[in-house]
């Protein structure tokens, strides 16, 4: 299958090649090609990564890649040390929350060779989070949009009919999938929201924020061209009334963890959701799309199928929330030229197939979502999916496990819980002086 992909080069893969050897791109020109070897980290497996820079590197001829594979969790601190030794790589590929961690040190795809109508006419509008007034910080290389599994059988079992569209039906359904013993004990739950265990709780409530018409942090340029981030998360929005978006978002989700509400189907006290779901014990589950294939096959007699992230009802902001990778040359590099040309084919129609399949995802591109045989739910979610500016993505989520434990806990009301989040996020997003 890589094989396949590497060799059936797309025309977006062609038109780099052509702008960049033809001497139109600023990354080169006829005299001066891509050479030498450019190192790339990465999140992703070694094994993987490997088999498609094998392939990839004879057809370079007069350059090569060579890639290390570094954990998640210590990216950003190995990266600061390689950078502080002067042994850093020339690029880097992750998860877009890491890529935004490290906009100092990033190069930005020169503007001049990639202006922003032709980037977003390529990719889906979820890319946007990566383009700057100075170009792409990173070119996006997968995409998975959030979604909603659920099992047709204990649907049926209850009587419900379809998987629910709005949100309001989640909660309306909850009550008819959630099955307790006489010791109050769940023997079936509708979903698993409500508590800080829930899988994904930060990546759900913001897409909640999304679909209130808010974003959790809004980045700005000043006249200098100085970025500044605002965390506005919790300002209030008119919509019929005034809503406070993650007050909202924070109120609706705890319900479903909350002992005194009938929508309580979930707990801080349960094991994992998607083993649950698995041994059909859930009803629904909330993930991200390229777990479809791993969830049916832990389970293949269970009826597993998968439908678009819920919206809320009364609004015009059809969105749901985001996986995505993307890849970034960095400005400490002695080869911007081929770690240029490199970023660019790992991004094209040639290879980014190739390595959005390693995590399950597929091509970010437009023209994409009329694939033949892709997942209708896929193509349309994968158009309206949103991260955000999540630049310190290990704090916020500690600070979003902390507010839903404070409200289900009894430490602080709603309102006081997302007063102390947003607090603490502006703490995050405001430079030191």
């Amino acid at each position: 299958m890589v094989s396949k992909i590497l060799l059936g080069v797309g025309i977006f893969s062609a038109l780099f090649a052509v702008l960049i050897f033809s001497g139109k791109l600023p990354i080169g020109d006829k005299k001066n090609v891509p050479q030498g070897e450019v190192i790339l980290w990465g999140t992703l497996p070694e094994s993987d990564m490997n088999g498609i820079i094998q392939q990839f590197n004879p057809q370079a001829k007069t350059f090569r890649v060579t890639y290390k594979e570094v954990r998640e969790d210590m990216f950003s601190q190995k990266l600061l040390e390689a950078l502080a030794n002067g042994n850093a790589p020339d690029l880097i590929i992750a998860p877009y929350q890491i890529i935004l961690s490290q906009t100092s040190r990033l190069y930005p795809f020169p503007i001049a060779s990639y202006g922003e109508k032709q980037y977003k006419d390529t990719y889906i509008d979820g890319a946007g989070i990566f383009f700057t007034p100075y170009g792409a910080l990173a070119l996006p290389v997968s995409v998975e949009p959030m979604v909603l599994f659920y099992n047709r059988t204990l649907l049926s079992k209850h009587g419900v009919v379809n998987p629910p569209s709005y949100w309001n039906e989640v909660s309306e359904m909850t009550p008819r999938l959630t099955v307790q013993n006489n010791k109050g004990q769940f023997v079936e739950s509708a979903i698993s929201l409500g508590a800080p265990n829930t899988p994904y709780a930060k990546d759900i409530l913001m897409a909640l924020v999304g679909q209130l018409g808010q974003v959790p942090v809004l980045t700005q340029y000043s006249p200098t061209g100085v970025q500044y981030m605002s965390v506005i998360a919790d300002n209030p929005i008119e919509v019929g009334g005034q809503v406070s978006p993650l007050s909202e978002s924070l109120r609706f989700f705890t319900l479903f963890a909350d002992p005194t509400q009938k929508t309580y189907t979930w707990n801080q006290f349960m094991g994992n959701a998607d083993d649950a779901f698995v041994s059909e014990k859930l009803a629904m589950y909330i993930g991200y799309s390229g777990e479809l294939a791993d969830l049916r096959a832990r389970n293949p007699r269970a009826a597993i199928e998968m439908t678009g992230l819920p919206q809320t009802k009364g609004y015009n902001t059809f969105s749901t929330g985001m996986r995505m990778y993307g890849i970034a040359t960095l400005k400490s590099t002695k080869n911007a030229n081929t770690a240029l040309t490199v970023q660019s084919s790992f991004a094209s129609g040639g290879i980014a197939p190739a390595i959005a399949g390693i995590v399950g995802g597929v091509p970010p591109f437009r023209s994409y979502t009329s694939s033949q045989g892709l997942s209708s739910v896929i193509a349309s979610s994968m158009l309206v999916a949103h991260g955000w500016q999540d630049s310190f993505y290990v704090k916020s989520s500690e600070y979003t496990y902390t507010m839903i434990s404070d409200v289900l806990n009894n430490r602080q009301g709603i309102t006081d819980a997302v007063n102390a989040f947003v607090s603490r996020m502006q703490d995050l997003y405001t430079p030191l002086k």
